[in-house]
């Protein structure tokens, strides 16, 4: 987490998307390791309210009331940074689109719902947003992917998102918004996209665990004998969606959100299991590495929006450690085993006991007055089990 926010700060305080911007405000993009691109929007904004969020100090809370202070006035001050008029009109178009886009709305309620409430502006901002989402529902219940119930029609992946933000910000979930995912999930056509899917029943398990505990662990069992395969690389998926006349996506990484359902549903057995730490502690030494956290298959330049996901993530994973305090330390003790089990320092003492047992029986029997040759078969039994486990140990670092 600590390694995500100094990304960001560096981000916010040296990336050209602060260029122009009015004295005391600053926003992001959607690239983290861009610093020369100038774009800046809502996602990216949401991202690094997000990461200040989980992780705050004085600077922080005053980087936060800048981004607030933007995404407050975005609306007004874009338009007038255009280089010229015919940039304003288009600038001006796509927000009136944004303010419609259902994805990017909840995801600044979520990201501002983290905020403190000493942040001015905070309060008023989330409301106006929280009224423009709860106008926009869908007369059976939950969202379409625009903020216009007279143009839209139900969407799974929307209507997760919305009530994620609004969980988020201590708004009850209409139970008529929650049926209606349910019971898409539990109809033949909620198979069609097993990625949104995974985000969708890790929402039901955020706000409706106990009242739908069998459905989700069902689910989730039926999603990892499928996709158990597809974890053994970083991955994420693309949903697209029309707004206005113009195709967009939102990135789904699924693989983070499937860690997060079992760390939900089985907070103290499954959730340590290799499974999902393995995953885990390659995300956080990629965070670490110079290199960073990308997704291969969508390039080289690092998501704003995924590390805010994955600070999002260990947060949880922090809470969730901090109230079982014997499930941290037995989850310590996995990881240490699992990190050992994958070093070269493993790999040489086997071979260095091997070599050890070798030489020293084999010293003993020549320096013995009495020595046979069956006296050397413990010696090689000894050696053979040795190499066994080296064996063992090989296929668990494949697997």
């Amino acid at each position: 987490m600590s390694a995500i926010r100094a990304r960001f700060d560096l981000l916010l305080e040296s990336g050209a998307q602060i260029r122009g911007l009015p004295h005391g405000m600053i926003a992001a993009g959607q690239y983290l390791d861009r610093f020369g691109f100038e774009q800046r929007g809502l996602f990216g904004t949401a991202a690094a309210v997000l990461v200040l969020s989980c992780t705050p100090d004085p600077d922080g809370v005053r980087k936060l009331q800048a981004l607030v202070d933007y995404l407050r006035h975005r609306e007004t001050i874009e338009p007038d940074l255009a280089a010229d008029p015919e940039e304003a009109i288009e600038v001006s178009r796509r927000i009136a689109v944004e303010r419609l886009d259902t994805f990017k709305s909840a995801d600044v309620v979520f990201a501002l719902s983290r905020v403190p409430v000493t942040v001015l502006g905070r309060d008023t901002h989330l409301q106006e947003l929280i009224g423009r989402i709860e106008a926009a529902r869908l007369s059976g219940g939950g969202w379409g992917t625009r903020l216009d119930n007279s143009a839209s029609s139900f969407d799974p992946l929307a209507t997760a998102h919305v009530l994620r933000a609004l969980s988020a910000a201590a708004i009850p979930a209409k139970e008529s918004d929650v049926e209606a995912l349910v019971r898409h999930l539990r109809s033949a056509s909620g198979e069609e996209n097993p990625y949104g899917r995974i985000f969708a029943l890790t929402v039901v398990a955020t706000i409706r665990l106990r009242t739908h505990r069998a459905f989700l662990k069902e689910e989730h069992r039926r999603l990892v004998a499928a996709l158990r395969t597809q974890m053994s690389s970083p991955a994420e998926a693309n949903y697209e969606y029309t707004a206005g006349r113009r195709q967009y996506y939102v990135r789904i990484p699924w693989q983070l959100y499937l860690i997060e359902l079992t760390l939900r549903l089985f907070p103290s057995t499954k959730f340590f299991s290799f499974l999902w730490q393995q995953p885990l502690l390659a995300a956080a030494k990629l965070i670490e590495s110079p290199a960073g956290f990308t997704y291969p298959s969508s390039g080289d330049a690092q998501s704003t929006r995924t590390h805010g996901i994955i600070c999002e993530l260990m947060r949880l994973i922090s809470v969730s450690l901090a109230n079982a305090p014997r499930m941290r330390a037995v989850g310590t003790t996995i990881n240490t085993a699992t990190q050992l089990a994958h070093s070269r320092l493993a790999n040489v003492v086997l071979w260095l006991a091997a070599a050890v047992i070798v030489g020293y029986t084999s010293a003993t029997w020549v320096l013995s007055s009495r020595h046979t040759a069956t006296e050397l078969a413990p010696n090689f039994i000894a050696t053979a089990v040795v190499v066994l486990i080296q064996v063992a140990l090989a296929r668990i670092r494949r697997q």
